[in-house]
């Protein structure tokens, strides 16, 4: 055999042993980052001293932000960066990391503490309209609910619509009040998923200590609101212009914002 070949031979046998090996050991240097990121924050929790207990947190912060980046995604996950955030005086990225992890666990009671306490922090007292509050009471099961429990939901409602009409047909019970019951329950989260497929809301929150609101897309254009906007607000998309987002505010206000004081959620 030719040298030249040999040495390509070898080299591809090489690269298919090793292929397998590095996928094997993901998992494994995912969990030790994990197991690491846990620790650290731990230790901060722990210690007394500030400056050492800061300093742990952001150890953690790298651990935790380098599995985001990674690709592992889930609710426990940002639930510890939100906290990570927190502690770490970061009231803009801990708002968007529990909202985050809120669309993976939105029945976690501590999570929602955790969410209400760190809004109670924001500096701006931003009232919602009457008429939004009067609209996510009456359709709570839209806003409450994350996507994947009202698919889980629809699913059930679906299989019991056709269930009991097939008992209501077959068997001449009069079953047609649970049966018209489920049918509802299809047709609004039906209704609830299709709004979110094709008019999504998108949301951010201000990271930035402090953004100027503006009249326009650009900085040479006059400030929308006497008082600078502070961390941790949330508002929704509008438009994105370049390097510049219109927003809309809870009372409905709308301004430009620069795009680097943001987060998206």
């Amino acid at each position: 055999m030719r040298p030249g070949l040999f040495l390509l031979l070898h080299l591809f046998m090489v690269v298919l042993s090793c292929a397998p090996f590095a996928s094997a050991q993901e998992p494994l240097d995912r969990s030790q980052i994990l197991d690491e990121a846990s620790r650290f924050f731990q230790e901060a929790s722990q210690n007394s001293d500030q400056v050492q207990s800061a300093d742990l947190y952001r150890k953690a912060l790298v651990r935790f932000e380098k599995l985001v980046q990674d690709g592992l995604v889930n609710g426990k996950l940002y639930y510890n960066l939100g906290n990570t955030y927190f502690r770490l005086h970061d009231l803009g990225r801990a708002i968007v990391n529990y909202r985050r992890a809120l669309a993976y666990l939105p029945n976690d009671d501590n999570l929602r503490q955790n969410l209400r306490f760190a809004e109670s922090q924001q500096l701006d007292r931003i009232e919602p309209k009457q008429e939004t509050m009067i609209v996510e009471t009456l359709l709570f099961w839209h806003y409450d609910f994350s996507a994947r429990f009202r698919l889980i939901v629809l699913v059930l409602a679906n299989a019991g619509f056709w269930g009991l009409l097939t008992v209501a047909v077959y068997r001449k019970k009069a079953l047609w009040l649970p049966t018209a019951g489920a049918l509802a329950l299809t047709v609004l989260i039906s209704g609830s998923l299709i709004y979110d497929r094709y008019w999504p809301t998108i949301t951010g929150v201000i990271v930035a200590t402090e953004a100027v609101a503006r009249k326009g897309d650009g900085s040479a254009y006059s400030v929308s609101f006497n008082e600078p906007l502070h961390a941790g607000l949330v508002f929704s998309l509008v438009e994105k212009r370049g390097e510049w987002l219109y927003i809309e505010l809870g009372d409905s206000r709308r301004c430009w914002v620069s795009a680097d004081s943001v987060e998206m959620i």
